[in-house]
């Protein structure tokens, strides 16, 4: 690892935090991930190097996973903790997790589950894909030439839409994880992870509402469509105000 991870400035894990969109976050200059993965891009430059080149990618994960391995061995002092990471499975599959006690889990099979909320996010994701792509037939050259709050709205679904879904799911598998978890140690974990994603999810759905309210009040050629977006979108927001209540409550550090 780079020196950069021993500079003062920066904030103990609060990539942990965020909803990695980058260009609008206002603690790049105090976030490790951000840094090397700057750090890495120059590299690549440098070498001339795809970084989506199958190789070059494999090998970026490799190096990701020996980091990420190598600080848990220096961070984990405690042998009792530290029998329990094993270096050649350290990428687990979401359904092949381990209690801390070492005891296998049972798999939750939450790829398949018909779950609504992951129902719901699913069709605003494809429903909005839909909607994009018709207000790009209506708008033929770059959107943000004719209307940049157009693009802002439109950017802003484009970014939470999907990670909503994929927060969704991982909060779902999450919660079936921690009713199933029976060492105290490891709820405690599931449960500031369920926090965060639910939390992320949370924060992206209003912002998908606002973006939508303002396309409504301002799309008026659009304006059935995007009501129905809207309604979509008020209807995860409340499912998840039920499924998840923490959302209202918990504030992740530095950004709520």
């Amino acid at each position: 690892m780079s020196e950069q991870e021993h500079m003062d400035e920066n904030i103990s894990g609060i990539y942990n935090f965020c909803d990695r969109w980058c260009e609008k976050c206002s603690y790049t200059n105090k976030c490790l991930v951000f840094k090397k993965e700057i750090e890495r891009n120059i590299h690549h430059i440098l070498r001339d190097e795809d970084p989506n080149d199958p190789e070059v990618f494999a090998k970026d994960l490799a190096d990701t996973f020996q980091e990420t391995f190598d600080l848990i061995n220096e961070k984990m002092n405690d042998d009792d903790l530290t029998d329990f990471v094993d270096e050649e499975n350290f990428g687990l599959d979401e359904d092949d997790e381990f209690e801390i006690d070492g005891t296998e889990r049972q798999s939750l099979g939450v790829r398949d589950t018909q779950d609504p909320i992951i129902y719901m996010t699913k069709k605003l994701f494809e429903d909005f894909l839909e909607y994009h792509a018709l207000i790009k037939s209506k708008y033929p050259d770059n959107i943000d030439e004719i209307d940049k709050s157009l693009e802002a709205y439109l950017s802003d679904l484009s970014w939470y839409t999907p990670q909503i879904h994929v927060k969704s799911r991982m909060c779902v598998w999450g919660r079936s994880k921690l009713l199933n978890t029976k060492n105290e140690f490891q709820r405690k974990i599931d449960e500031d992870i369920l926090n965060v994603n639910s939390r992320i999810a949370f924060t992206g759905i209003e912002k998908c509402i606002d973006a939508l309210k303002s396309l409504y009040e301002n799309q008026y050629e659009m304006q059935s469509k995007t009501l129905s977006l809207l309604g979509i979108a008020k209807q995860i927001k409340e499912m998840f105000i039920s499924v998840f209540p923490n959302v209202l409550t918990y504030k992740r550090p530095y950004f709520d």
